[in-house]
């Protein structure tokens, strides 16, 4: 951990000036002055801020080759890899609309987004060639630009993956060749008129963990903005980065979550960005953030549980980070404390949903400050307050339940074709988050749950959260989920269980006893089941709907 110089989150405004800038411009004013400087690293190979320039200079000529224009849609579905990078500056340069795709998605999901978006141009990588090729009768796009990951590893690694992994990959009738269109395209910069306040830069997809998928229309400011907010808000760091800041890219880029923390923030602050395409790949992240020296590093609590728990962490050197940031979820105070423990690293919790494009809360960077189990304070230029959900009158009193609503430049324009939803979800520019939550004495505000996962038990309510923290701190469960089950005497608590290795499965008699120590009787699981592993989006939220299913 860096060295601590008291700082505290007095120093952190409440009101700065953004810019009315839009995406593009932001990236080319960096470029300025940092022409020579590392932008990106990927599987050992280094791109400059020049470098990458000059082919978001030849990718947008060519995309407006094809016919790409203002606010026509590109869909991309990519892991996190310079292609991403480079395609999502060249759509913005062409003022058009970037929608991405999590790889992870079925056919069936891909479809029913594409049809929803209507693309005029979708960009992959040949990995994802069989997936792509068995939907293609089934959408109406027209063109399809297929990239590979060869392209852009170092000449062993290249030659490598050549051999031993594209030649599986099926041919994509009528695609057009990612690399031939840069290669092709004129190393000239498109001047597209943006109006960074009412133009759509993202069309940015809801996990739907709690119903069908929505895009949330976000615009260049709103964009813009997360990177300036973010920018003030390391001002509270205990210690500033010393030299080029540098960034783990471990968040998915197809995420909000991911696509401001790890890539548009890290613009505005000059940065280098270390692209780690595979979450799951924990050796592969320890090794960058020692061998490296990482100062940032934004991710889900189940990560940074992971990390935690893993037998080599004490191999690798954290002591270059200066702020671990967990979201997407609840970050449960026994993570905190063993993750801290094994690195030394300070590890904190924001909170934000991908309407607000993402962050509307989060702790002030430094021990001092930070509270563990809250989701911190609002960043700056956004305001936040509890209402009653029925009848929507603000909650003044502290520490007492309510729905959270937030207000700031990131709250998006609008969902994509959904006036009806707008209406519901946004009201005088105030966003519903539909999460519930209190705020203390001191300003710190406190998620208890979803709003529309509430359990109701003999008229009790129960907050699936609040059971599964207790159900994390047994020190033979690994991960867990709770939800309600209808029986013939009516609704009761179950919790899907996933044990830690090495570990036995522990009986209901026995989880019963354990919760019964910390919670109310009508709390505690009725029921219980095991399985491999808990059902979440790319960003760790409990994908309840599918839990029903589960064996």
């Amino acid at each position: 951990m860096p060295k601590n110089n008291n700082n505290s989150n007095k120093q952190i405004p409440k009101e700065v000036e953004i810019p009315n800038l839009n995406l593009i411009s932001l990236f080319r004013k960096n470029v300025e002055k940092n022409q020579n400087k590392p932008a990106l690293y990927f599987k050992g190979k280094i791109k400059t801020y020049k470098k990458i320039e000059e082919e978001v200079n030849r990718l947008s000529n060519s995309l407006q080759d094809i016919g790409i224009k203002k606010q026509d849609r590109v869909a991309v579905l990519l892991p996190n890899c310079p292609q991403f990078y480079t395609t999502f500056l060249a759509v913005q340069s062409l003022g058009a609309i970037f929608v991405s795709f999590n790889p992870l998605y079925a056919p069936r999901e891909i479809i029913q987004l594409l049809n929803d978006c209507q693309p005029k141009a979708m960009i992959t990588l040949d990995i994802f060639s069989e997936k792509i090729k068995s939907i293609q009768k089934e959408i109406n796009i027209e063109n399809i630009i297929i990239s590979s990951i060869a392209e852009e590893l170092p000449s062993l690694k290249k030659y490598l993956y050549k051999i031993f992994k594209a030649r599986k990959n099926p041919i994509i009738d009528n695609s057009l060749s990612y690399e031939k269109l840069i290669e092709n395209g004129k190393n000239i910069k498109i001047k597209t008129k943006i109006n960074p306040q009412d133009d759509i830069a993202v069309l940015q997809y809801t996990g739907g963990t709690t119903g069908e998928p929505k895009g949330a229309m976000l615009t260049h400011y709103n964009l813009v903005s997360q990177a300036v907010l973010l920018q003030k808000w390391k001002i509270g760091l205990e210690s500033q980065p010393k030299g080029q800041i540098k960034v783990a890219a471990v968040l998915p880029f197809s995420h909000i979550f991911g696509l401001t923390s790890s890539f548009i923030w890290p613009i505005i602050d000059e940065a280098e960005i270390y692209l780690i395409p595979d979450p799951r790949k924990l050796l592969e992240i320890m090794n960058i953030i020692g061998k490296y020296k990482i100062h940032f590093l934004f991710g889900v609590p189940l990560l940074f549980q992971k990390l935690a728990a893993h037998k080599k962490i004490k191999k690798y050197d954290f002591s270059s980070i200066h702020v671990c940031c967990s979201g997407g979820e609840g970050l449960p105070d026994e993570t905190v404390k063993l993750f801290e423990n094994k690195t030394n690293c300070l590890l904190i919790e924001g909170y934000g949903l991908t309407e607000a494009s993402p962050v509307s809360h989060i702790n002030p960077p430094n021990r001092y400050d930070r509270k563990i189990g809250s989701i911190g304070i609002p960043i700056p230029n956004t305001y936040a307050k509890i209402v009653k959900p029925d009848t929507n009158e603000e909650i003044t009193d502290y520490n007492k339940k309510g729905e959270l609503w937030v207000k700031g430049p990131g709250i998006m324009k609008g969902y994509w074709k959904n006036e009806k939803a707008t209406n519901e979800t946004i009201s005088k520019g105030w966003l519903k988050t539909g999460d519930v939550a209190c705020k203390d004495e001191t300003g710190y505000y406190k998620i208890v749950d979803r709003l529309k996962d509430v359990i109701i038990v003999s008229g009790f309510n129960v907050w699936p959260n609040e059971v599964e923290k207790i159900l994390k701190s047994h020190p033979s469960i690994m991960d867990t989920a709770v939800i309600s089950e209808k029986t013939s005497k009516g609704i009761i608590v179950k919790a899907i269980l996933v044990k830690k290795d090495n570990c036995e499965e522990i009986s209901l008699d026995e989880i019963r006893e354990f919760c019964k120590k910390y919670l109310a009787p009508y709390k505690v699981p009725k029921i219980i089941e095991y399985t491999s592993e808990i059902p979440r989006s790319m960003v760790g939220k409990i994908m309840r709907r599918k839990l029903k299913n589960v064996k």
